[in-house]
């Protein structure tokens, strides 16, 4: 893939043929309403990349959004945040670095430097567990700031992740007791994906 041939840009127009194209084979389900009555969720906004004239993976976010999870401790919590939604590239351009770009333009574009930002890791249906080809996301969001603070409500109970904020803390308390739970099982969880993406790419 040349990168000459590759831009990564905001969907204008939720009609095209191509982006269409791309939501009959994507299985994203932020899309959910892209596909039904052609345009974004409110607040919601798509980034694609586009590889040739067409649309071979896309993102979103949502500028501000509450998203109920459970706490490291099993305690029921919140963050209003920019919400990251999910993203998916096209099977046959995987691994070829399409959503780490995708990921990085995401998080400028959204604010992510100056704001609190969250993110929920497909799981496996267990707290805190990594679907199979969620761990390269895991890793990305972990080198980058972000924190597990806890797991999804939604079945999957993947792990819910942050942007290093006062915004998901109560108190200096909490902020501390957060911080201390997470030191040592994020550095365990980036180790553990950084092996398993090594192995999968060998």
């Amino acid at each position: 893939m040349k990168g000459a041939d590759l831009r990564i840009a905001r969907l204008d127009d939720p009609r095209s043929s191509a982006f269409l194209a791309f939501t009959r084979r994507a299985t994203l389900d932020s899309l959910t309403a892209l596909r039904s009555i052609r345009r974004t969720a409110p607040g919601q906004t798509c980034l694609c990349a586009w590889y040739r004239g067409e649309v071979i993976g896309c993102t979103s976010w949502h500028q501000r959004r509450k998203l109920d999870y459970t706490d490291l401790d099993g305690a029921p919590a919140h963050i209003t945040s920019v919400y990251l939604c999910s993203s998916e590239v096209l099977p046959e351009f995987r691994g070829r670095g399409v959503g780490g770009l995708l990921y990085e333009r995401r998080l400028t574009e959204c604010g992510g430097d100056n704001r609190p930002v969250a993110v929920e890791i497909l799981g496996r249906g267990t707290p805190l567990s990594v679907a199979d080809d969620a761990w390269a996301g895991l890793v990305w969001h972990l080198t980058r700031g972000f924190l597990i603070v806890g797991h999804s409500n939604d079945e999957d109970a993947g792990p819910v992740l942050a942007r290093r904020s006062s915004a998901f803390c109560v108190a200096p308390g909490a902020r501390c007791r957060t911080r201390h739970l997470l030191n040592g099982f994020e550095r365990h969880t980036i180790a553990t994906a950084r092996r398993t993406v090594t192995s999968r790419e060998e």
